[in-house]
C-alpha cells in the first residue's frame, strides 16, 4: 500500500525566529539546528542550545516518536526523534512531523524518506533559489511511501539500526588506525 505524508502525519513547519538564534543558560527552550546533527545525520543532543522564548503553542514542540525533515539545502534528510527531549523546539527549515497512523513506525516512515526514490522526488521538486534549494511543505505532504505490515517494517528499522552501527564501528577503527599509523611514522622519523 502506498500512502501520502499528508495522510499519516500532520506536517508542522518549525519554528521561525525573528532574528539571529541568540543562546542562552537559563532559556526557557532548547532548540534544534543544523549545526546539531552529525555527518551521518544523528542528532548530538549534547549539543542543543537554549534560548527564550514567551510560551509557544504545542505544535512547534519536538517529541519522541516524532520525525525532522531538513528542508532547506542541498541534503535533504529525515531523522525520527528516539529520545525524549523536553521544551524542545525545531528550526523553520525543519518540517515536524507527528504521526497519526498506527500502520507505520516513525523510524520505518524517517528510512522511507531517506531511500532513493523519495529523495529523487524531493530534489525534482525543491526550488531552486540564488541562496539555498527549497522542498516546499505543499509538495513534500503529497510523497507517496510504501506502507508494508508493522512486522516488516520493524525489520527494516532494525537492519537500518544495524548499518548505522556498522558504519559506525568502521569510522571509529579508521580513526584510530590513522592515529597509530601517523605515530609509529612520527616514532620512525625520529629514529626511535
Amino acid at each position: 500500500m502506498k500512502l501520502k505524508i499528508k495522510d499519516i502525519a500532520d506536517i508542522q513547519i518549525g519554528y521561525q525566529f525573528r532574528k539571529k538564534i541568540e543562546p542562552v543558560t537559563d532559556g526557557t527552550y532548547t532548540v534544534i539546528q543544523m549545526r546539531d546533527f552529525d555527518d551521518n545525520n544523528n542528532l548530538i543532543n549534547s549539543g542543543l542550545r537554549r534560548v527564550k522564548l514567551p510560551e509557544l503553542p504545542d505544535k512547534y514542540l519536538v517529541n519522541r516518536n516524532d520525525i525532522l525533515f531538513l528542508s532547506r539545502g542541498h541534503s535533504n534528510f529525515a531523522y525520527p526523534v528516539t529520545d525524549s527531549l523536553e521544551n524542545t523546539i525545531a528550526a523553520s527549515y525543519f518540517f515536524i512531523l507527528k504521526i497519526r497512523s498506527d500502520k507505520i513506525l516513525p523510524g520505518y516512515l524517517a528510512w522511507s524518506i531517506n531511500q532513493a526514490p523519495a529523495q529523487g522526488y524531493l530534489h525534482n521538486i525543491a526550488r531552486r533559489g540564488t541562496h539555498m534549494p527549497l522542498v516546499p511543505k505543499s509538495a513534500f505532504e503529497n510523497l507517496k511511501v510504501h506502507v508494508p505490515d508493522i512486522g516488516t517494517q520493524n525489520k527494516i528499522v532494525k537492519l537500518n539500526a544495524l548499518i548505522n552501527k556498522e558504519r559506525n564501528l568502521l569510522n571509529s577503527i579508521q580513526e584510530k588506525r590513522t592515529l597509530l599509523i601517523q605515530s609509529l611514522c612520527l616514532k620512525a622519523a625520529k629514529g626511535l
